[in-house]
């Protein structure tokens, strides 16, 4: 089945590198794909900027709200209460960029 591709792909006249010889090392590659991200989530509003500006105001939050809790027993519960709220506000925050990584996927899958 891979030479029925490999053959249907010569008769149109494209050529085929079956051993890679023309690909770029790998150092090459993570630096082009991740100069190529960091513009993809620049220019796109929601992803970094506003994304940042939430994460500032939430550590300005939360370190307010826990500042004098305390160091007993009793701050056992309000240490569990806000790492429970952290990680489930980051986890709520991720969700948030898939949108973006997914407009990546198919501009990479996209023929």
């Amino acid at each position: 089945m891979v030479f029925m591709n490999m053959n249907a792909s010569l008769q149109k006249g494209l050529v085929i590198n079956i051993r890679g010889e023309n690909q770029a090392n790998w150092r090459k590659q993570l630096s082009t794909l991740t100069k190529r991200s960091f513009i993809n989530m620049w220019r796109d509003l929601g992803y970094y900027r506003v994304r940042i500006i939430v994460y500032i105001l939430l550590s300005i939050c939360v370190g307010t709200i826990f500042l004098d809790v305390g160091k007993g027993y009793t701050a056992i519960l309000a240490h569990g209460a806000c790492g429970g709220f952290l990680s489930g506000f980051m986890t709520f925050m991720s969700v948030g960029g898939f949108p973006s990584f997914i407009e990546e996927l198919k501009v990479k899958y996209s023929f």
